[in-house]
């Protein structure tokens, strides 16, 4: 099960049965480290004015003993003359998590550019009558939007919180959903759809999904539609002590029926929520809430994406005054529609353009949002005419190569992070980084990563006093499994890559990977991330 706080954590983790104040053995982290300084490898790194060296530095934010069993690499070079200036164990490799979106992003922004629209037809199969009856089907067809006008801003953003829903079955209690519609875009083609004259429909309404074939993946479904992330929303907040919680959900629509049994519990309470379909429409949340938790916000992953969007746009339809004789309910009857590629332009009736798809890059790399890095790798398929997720992941290879980097160099399982094989060294990354520094798109890249102490997942890496703060640019990612013998987690890999503007106003790039860190509980976990963020502050300092 995936686990999220905010900067894309995955595997497995039950931290919330471990105590946060169980005590940990640690220790620092051994290995030899060397510096490189004017182009010369040393010893030592660069001092500061005080005498103090990177790996006194390093030493001391390491110190504590959990770092006993752990590995550190960084690699930090010029980002114009890719002079390397610290070296960790830079070309060994590392599991790196999300910072695997690094490279996915990279080859869908080269392969798309940052302009790229997704454009979603809407067609109808028989005529409209005088009396406004279409005398046949509406077909939607999909076009693989990642978030069809539900994330869109009056001023042309997708708009992104810090921690995003997808995050919510790990972390219910720190999620804070966007102020936007989900159904934005659905509203919007029904709205069309009323206005080309169409009153009520005598035959269905159908997604057409054929852009490629749905893939269960790592607890969700890669699909060609996507509404609200194919998730339905329940916003869970305390009553009075023994009381129910009320709770709201969205998108709304009449034909899911909600049980609701959560009840309000003392403050020292743990929350425990879960949302679960005993039968077909039927959904039950239920657990527990503490008091004085302001809300928690668990979600509902839809198993049949294409269904879900044919529901909603009916009842949407029906919100704009157009009447469908087919029941909202039940599946998408896929088995009606006409053969691919024979819609008249004649017979379009609606159509959205979605925003540029460099916003749609800043959602994936600024919430580290797994499902749609994932959808990426389909989007890079279907750019090369294919249809599979390994096709995709073979045309990873593209920007690759193009970056002056052996394939060999790089193990890539996935588009998000989430695999054992996602691996590579903190040297590769930061030659991918330089790489995309000099190609024309480099700004819609580099806006889309998360800045250190500012925004996404990296806005409490470092203080929002930090020298570092709106100097680094970063991706970061961290996998966590359990290690049941011990009843901890071991945080498999913590990773941070992008590019730093040091103190003496150098450019870089950098890459700080730590693997294989016991851990006892969540607040542990932010601990590591904040000492991550006072490795890059270091850097910063020598820089």
């Amino acid at each position: 099960m995936t686990r999220e706080p905010g900067d894309s954590m995955s595997r497995r983790l039950g931290l919330r049965r471990i105590s946060r104040r169980q005590a940990l053995r640690y220790g620092a982290v051994g290995g030899a480290a060397v510096f490189v300084g004017g182009g010369v490898a040393s010893a030592q790194a660069t001092p500061t004015a005080s005498g103090d060296t990177l790996e006194s530095a390093i030493d001391a934010i390491l110190a504590d003993a959990r770092y006993a069993p752990s590995r550190l690499g960084i690699y930090v070079a010029d980002l114009h003359t890719e002079e390397a200036l610290v070296d960790i164990r830079g070309d060994e490799w590392f599991l790196v998590a999300s910072t695997t979106k690094l490279f996915t992003t990279a080859a869908a922004l080269d392969a798309l550019g940052p302009d790229y629209q997704f454009v979603t037809p809407v067609y109808r199969t028989g005529p409209i009558g005088s009396d406004g009856t279409l005398d046949g089907d509406l077909i939607l067809v999909a076009s693989g939007d990642l978030t069809m006008g539900g994330r869109d801003t009056p001023d042309g953003q997708i708009e992104y919180t810090r921690i995003d829903h997808i995050n919510a079955t790990a972390f219910p209690e720190l999620v804070t959903l966007t102020a936007q519609d989900p159904l934005a875009g659905l509203n919007d083609f029904a709205r069309q759809i009323a206005e080309s004259g169409i009153q009520q429909i005598s035959g269905d309404v159908i997604i057409d999904d054929r852009l490629f074939p749905a893939i269960e993946k790592d607890g969700y479904v890669l699909t060609p539609v996507w509404i609200n992330d194919n998730l339905i929303d329940f916003v869970v907040k305390p009553g009075e002590v023994g009381a129910a919680a009320t709770i709201d959900w969205r998108p709304k629509s009449p034909t899911f029926q909600v049980e609701e049994n959560v009840l309000t519990v003392a403050a020292d309470e743990p929350v425990s929520l879960r949302v679960t379909s005993p039968a077909p429409g039927q959904l039950v949340v239920e657990g527990q809430i503490p008091v004085t938790m302001a809300q928690a916000v668990p979600t509902f992953q839809i198993d049949d994406p294409s269904a879900f969007a044919r529901t909603l746009l009916i009842e949407a339809l029906a919100r704009a005054g157009v009447s469908v004789a087919a029941s909202p309910g039940g599946k998408n009857p896929v088995d009606e529609l006409p053969p691919q590629g024979s819609y008249a332009d004649a017979d379009q009736v609606a159509e959205r353009r979605s925003l540029p798809f460099s916003e749609n890059l800043k959602l994936v790399n600024k919430t580290s949002h797994n499902q749609h890095a994932d959808m990426l790798i389909m989007l890079l398929s279907l750019h090369n005419d294919e249809t599979t997720f390994e096709a995709g992941m073979l045309a990873v290879r593209s920007i690759i190569e193009q970056a002056g980097i052996d394939p060999a160099d790089v193990a890539l399982g996935d588009g998000r992070g989430n695999l054992y094989t996602d691996l590579f060294s903190p040297h590769t990354v930061t030659r991918l980084l330089a790489y995309m520094a000099t190609r024309p798109d480099f700004p819609a890249y580099s806006a889309s990563l998360p800045v250190l102490g500012v925004d996404g997942t990296e806005s409490t890496t470092v203080k929002p006093t930090s020298p570092v703060a709106g100097n680094a640019a970063a991706k970061s990612g961290t996998t966590f499994d359990d290690d049941p013998i011990n009843q901890r987690g071991v945080v498999m890999t913590r990773a941070l890559a992008g590019y730093l503007t040091g103190r003496s106003g150098r450019e870089c790039v950098f890459g700080v990977y730590i693997n294989n860190v016991p851990v006892g509980g969540l607040d542990d976990i932010l601990t590591l991330i904040t000492e991550h963020g006072s490795i890059v502050e270091a850097i910063h300092d020598r820089t």
